[in-house]
């Protein structure tokens, strides 16, 4: 399915005639923590600040987002993020915080009923509702709240649109749902990357995991893929290498079995690895070839520069040089990824998710990317799950919109 074509009749283009007060609106500032500190240069909350207040003049909005996952160490309520979209929003916009045990309150109906333009109401963490990672629209506190409540919906948060959650999957059963402007953009770009030949396109694949097996096995086939990362580990242990103590006990901790498979699947495929590290030892940095890997008790912490010329060179001749995940432990300022995006800056280059991105603001790279021509997306997992080809549910909801609708 083309799915910038297939949501042209729900894309946001006339918002005076669009939008009716209230309106709710689903966005993804989920962004990096740090001992349950909340990144103060988050892009997510940067970007989706500038919705708000662009969408704000139209009419009034409740957000509804979320932070983490339930029972890993970044999952907070909001309103550390409600303080910093605070400060990217302008004075005059009336902004406010409801927290998890007011949301669905009586009190909270009066307040939502009365909103009007300039006004936005921020939801805390919407993942704190188990409810919302378990979708049953016959039996839903989420849709029985909106519903006849609010007058339009907004679904920007392209970010989880992999997920058949409840906070997105039901908009359309609440309202007349719209495609966000943030999202429709991304769709573009997805459509515009899959017009591509394939040996035209690749990937640099880094972060913690593979992602879905089928991501990364549906996307080797379409285009030539490079590792950083707990990938490039796998396939480095995959080629029959010895990591080193820490390193090997560290992908035993993280990586699951299926993980070990796939990266031995890989290898038969067009997949590039790393051809050296950079490792943490006692206190010092080094850079160590694969072959002297076993002899070191050094954890690695990036890939090497032998790896960033290597690809480098042979990415040099893509139309499209996609970059997924970080290479390196980039927030303790081991930044080779950077030295590769660098060299293979202008127009194609494509930045995905929110930890990639993440390191661009890190380092100061966000305008100098997309001042030469390259492509800064929020959608991380969202954009490799369309790229192997699987759909997306809450967005296969708002086009089903149209038996129903006049259009």
């Amino acid at each position: 399915m083309n799915y910038f074509e297939e949501t042209k009749d729900f894309r946001l283009i006339n918002l005076p005639t669009q939008l009716k007060s209230p309106t709710l609106i689903r966005v993804d500032i989920n962004s990096t923590v740090v001992e349950g500190v909340l990144n103060e240069k988050s892009l997510r909350c940067k970007i989706y600040s500038n919705v708000l207040e662009f969408l704000s003049e139209y009419t009034g909005l409740i957000v509804v987002a979320h932070q983490g996952r339930k029972g890993e160490k970044d999952f907070l309520p909001l309103n550390q993020h409600f303080a910093l979209i605070r400060k990217h929003l302008p004075l005059d916009i009336d902004f406010s915080f409801i927290p998890k045990n007011e949301i669905f309150t009586e009190e909270t109906k009066k307040k939502i009923k009365a909103l009007k333009e300039k006004e936005i109401i921020l939801l805390d963490n919407i993942r704190y509702f188990d409810w919302e990672t378990s979708y049953n629209p016959e039996n839903s506190l989420y849709i029985n709240f909106f519903k006849g409540l609010v007058n339009t919906c907004i679904n920007d948060a392209i970010p989880v649109w992999h997920r058949a959650h409840t906070s997105i999957m039901a908009l359309p059963k609440i309202s007349r749902t719209y495609v966000g402007v943030r999202s429709t953009t991304e769709l573009k770009i997805l459509h515009e990357i899959d017009s591509v030949r394939d040996e035209d396109k690749a990937i640099v694949m880094g972060g913690k995991k593979f992602g879905k097996t089928e991501y990364i096995l549906n996307i080797a086939k379409k285009m030539q893929v490079f590792t950083g990362g707990i990938p490039g580990q796998l396939l480095v242990k995959a080629k029959g290498y010895n990591l080193g103590p820490q390193n090997e006990e560290f992908l035993l901790k993280e990586a699951s079995k299926k993980q070990f498979e796939l990266a031995g699947e890989l290898l038969k495929m067009n997949v590039e690895h790393p051809v050296d590290f950079i490792l943490y030892e006692k206190g010092e940095v080094k850079r160590v070839e694969l072959n002297e890997l076993s002899e070191s008790n050094g954890l690695i912490v990036d890939i090497g520069e032998e790896t960033v010329d290597r690809y480098s060179e042979k990415l040099a001749s893509k139309e499209v040089r996609i970059r997924a995940g970080p290479l390196g432990v980039f927030e303790k300022g081991f930044i080779n990824g950077i030295k590769l995006t660098k060299r293979i800056l202008g127009y194609g280059l494509v930045f995905v998710g929110g930890d990639t991105t993440q390191e661009l603001v890190n380092e100061g790279l966000l305008d100098k990317i997309q001042s030469t021509g390259g492509q800064v997306l929020l959608s991380g997992g969202a954009f490799l799950h369309r790229l192997a080809g699987f759909n997306y549910p809450s967005l296969d909801e708002i086009i089903k919109q149209r038996t129903s609708l006049e259009i």
